[in-house]
């Protein structure tokens, strides 16, 4: 098993980047992660109005699959998520859902309690639910982490959890990947901008498929099949665009026809939101497997 420090890290996810760690497929990466704000907040009393927005979001990485290639695809099964023992989440002026009536500046520092919860106020207690914001390839052009596209990037998508495997498209020689951006909890939609941001220790291992072709990211949890889609147009275009998605992949695994499968996710799946507050909105559509029986 390798590892990776965080002080390998980028800002974009970019085929100009030089590899900081080679592999073959099938190798274990233990990935340092900074939080998304580069730790910048330590206390309730720094302001959230004072981050340097060009050091935030960071990924690390990136790392070169030996042998992948454009029109294949990377598989990053993730087995594990250590979150630090703090982390904040914050109402950055010029982000958020709410932005025009809740502007901010707002910091809250959470640190992780005895009983395994962390702590907002005297009477609501959070459970650790540690997720994966950031992860992606390098697209063909240059794309900043803050963002996300066909080739992952800030998908702020709750299901990007240990025991899940993500499926990207590889558009560059070595596929180049990263990671970052994990919050210790998170609610669909990431409302306000944030979640409980927190660096981490991520396990991934990272294999190819030669056999299989894909345009945007999927999802496969050990109960669900998941298309990710994400938009600059807005929620409807992002669903628009997962169900297609979804459709296509009933189609060629299950042998469904068009209507077979959009009936499906209409009376078995779901729609849901991944993040409202990006630059690209991102929506995923999730289908059970257990309604399959062969």
């Amino acid at each position: 098993m390798m590892r990776l420090s965080k002080e390998n890290s980028t800002y974009t996810f970019s085929a100009e980047h030089p590899p900081a760690l080679r592999i073959r497929p099938g190798e274990t990466v233990v990935f340092e992660t900074w939080d998304a704000i580069d730790d910048q907040i330590h206390s309730d009393e720094d302001s959230a109005s004072k981050i340097d927005l060009s050091h935030v979001n960071a990924a690390t990485g990136p790392v070169y699959v030996e042998g992948a290639k454009p029109g294949d695809t990377l598989v990053a099964e993730i087995l594990d998520i250590q979150p630090w023992n703090w982390g904040a989440a914050l109402i950055i002026p010029g982000f958020g859902f709410l932005q025009d009536t809740i502007p901010g500046p707002y910091t809250k520092v959470f640190q992780l309690e005895p009983d395994g919860t962390m702590r907002f106020g005297d009477k609501i207690r959070l459970p650790l639910k540690p997720m994966i914001g950031t992860i992606g390839v390098a697209p063909l052009e240059a794309i900043t982490t803050l963002s996300s596209g066909p080739h992952g990037g800030n998908l702020d998508t709750t299901d990007i959890k240990v025991g899940c495997k993500v499926y990207l498209p590889v558009f560059v020689e070595g596929a180049l990947f990263g990671v970052g951006d994990v919050h210790a909890t998170m609610g669909d939609g990431e409302v306000c901008g944030t979640g409980i941001e927190c660096g981490a220790e991520v396990t991934i291992r990272l294999d190819l498929r030669q056999d299989l072709s894909i345009q945007r990211p999927r999802l496969e949890s050990p109960t669900e099949i998941m298309t990710i889609a994400s938009s600059e147009e807005g929620l409807e275009a992002a669903i628009r665009i997962a169900l297609q998605d979804m459709i296509e992949w009933l189609q060629q695994d299950k042998g469904l026809s068009p209507e077979e499968a959009y009936v499906l996710v209409s009376i078995a799946g779901d729609v849901r939101i991944g993040q409202i507050v990006d630059p690209a909105v991102t929506v995923r559509v999730a289908v059970p497997k257990a309604v399959f029986v062969a």
